[in-house]
């Protein structure tokens, strides 16, 4: 009787009307602070990507080694930490969770300048992982209860912003620093440090206190439409996904297969300049990061823009329909910059590549938020998060790093790797989120039905 009461038809009857909305300040206020989080995070995740070729050179490691560093033993806890404490976002208070979570992910960056081996670095990044993993889920729950459906993809455009901000910051300031410090040994407390261990240093100090900053100023908002106060059992989550699972397996296998093909681009796009067009990160850096801050937030507001025009005029598969549109641009021109031969229409074609995955961004959150009943959001946003950041970050930089190690056999051939990737991930994740579009427009239909009839 307990899982009939809480199932999906249920949770729809009690559509969230009556409940009033945070303040209009300070919600946008928390959602920018949330992305905020996600800049942090972007630069102390994903400084590590610039950082690659001098971290092989000091630590003596190969391509598949520096892999399971980026991206595995991130990952790897991620999962371990992240899917068991998701429940944690529906029952327990959200904003202490992210500004706690902020400042510990920050303390590991900085420590990581202490590291004499790969294993010290892999636990590092293992407790960075362990942190960051606690802020998507929590976060995403946050927003959803602070705005009405209506302004959820400006707000998922936001909170995308923010990755997307603080990718272009880490380019450009860990750039900067690497060209800065220029291979030199710093003593620092009597300890010599390379140039990439003061990089770690520098970068993740200022967490401390924006993770105090979020602590003080975010308001924790009221939980809207739960069909119960109880904390649920896993199982309902489970049942649910079960019964919804025309939509929810096409959505997050395809989610994760995209996030393979974007990771594993990503993670070796600075090593794949500096060794087939000899561009050093010092200079690529900073000329991706500049890009990266003026274009990224054009192509997430264009998709907020789509999304939400798309939406108003009664296109119940908006969400979807938004992030098949930023794959279908994306991965021709992924593809295409990384086979012409010129150094500058690479970097062009990948910077475009980079704004069609803006488009898409405030889609693929929001559609996931649509069809997710509140009691269940923390725990299935955790879910999603797990997919493309453990499956994702994880297995794409290595499976690039098996292609070029064991199937090319040559660190040159980077590129024709980071294209197997592209198109055997990439192509099957956009086709996945084709066969999700007719389930998810048939779930948004019935959720605004029983809104409207509440």
């Amino acid at each position: 009787m307990a899982s009939e009461a809480i199932g999906p038809d249920s949770v729809e009857a009690s559509a969230p009307v009556a409940e009033r909305f945070p303040a209009k300040a300070a919600a946008w206020w928390a959602v920018w602070m949330i992305a905020l989080a996600n800049a942090l995070d972007s630069v102390d995740r994903g400084g590590i990507t610039l950082l690659i070729e001098p971290i092989k050179r000091d630590l003596h490691l190969s391509d598949t080694e520096v892999s399971l560093l980026t991206g595995f033993s991130f990952s790897l806890f991620y999962g371990l930490i992240g899917l068991p404490l998701s429940r944690l976002a529906d029952t327990s208070n959200r904003k202490r969770i992210i500004g706690g979570v902020m400042m510990v992910w920050s303390v590991a960056t900085s420590a990581i300048a202490f590291v004499q081996g790969f294993w010290s670095l892999f636990a590092m990044r293992g407790v960075t992982g362990s942190a960051v993993s606690l802020k998507g889920p929590n976060g995403l729950s946050m927003i959803s209860d602070q705005l009405p459906r209506e302004k959820l993809p400006t707000a998922m455009a936001i909170y995308n912003g923010g990755v997307s901000v603080g990718a272009g910051f880490t380019s450009i300031i860990v750039g900067m620093l690497l060209g800065w410090f220029g291979g030199k040994v710093i003593n620092v407390l009597g300890i010599p440090l390379h140039d990439w261990q003061m990089v770690f240093l520098i970068i993740g100090t200022p967490g401390v206190v924006l993770g105090l900053a979020f602590l003080l100023t975010v308001r924790e908002p009221a939980r809207r439409g739960r069909a119960t106060t109880m904390r649920l059992p896993l199982l309902e989550v489970f049942r649910y996904l079960w019964r919804e699972r025309p939509i929810f397996f096409p959505f997050i296998v395809g989610s994760a297969l995209l996030q393979i093909e974007a990771y594993g681009v990503l993670q070796w796009r600075y090593p794949f300049f500096s060794r087939t067009f000899g561009w050093g990160p010092a200079f690529i850096g900073p000329l991706t990061g500049y890009a990266t801050l003026i274009l990224t937030p054009v192509g997430l507001g264009i998709g907020a823009w789509l999304g939400q025009t798309w939406e108003r005029r009664g296109d119940t598969g908006a969400m979807i329909k938004l992030s098949i549109l930023g794959s279908c641009l994306s991965l021709p021109l992924t593809i295409a910059s990384l086979l012409v031969p010129d150094p500058w229409w690479a970097f062009g074609l990948s910077i475009a590549a980079t704004f069609g995955i803006g488009i898409s961004a405030p889609g693929a959150v929001a559609a996931l938020q649509n069809v997710t009943p509140n009691e269940f959001r923390g725990q299935i946003s955790a879910l999603y998060l797990f997919t493309i950041g453990v499956i994702g970050g994880g297995l794409g930089p290595t499976i690039v790093a098996l292609f070029t190690d064991y199937v090319f056999h040559d660190e040159a051939m980077l590129r024709y790797s980071m294209v197997v990737v592209t198109v055997i991930f990439g192509g099957l994740g956009l086709w996945l989120k084709f066969v999700c579009l007719p389930p998810y427009k048939e779930r948004v239909a019935r959720v605004i039905a029983a809104e409207r009839a509440g």
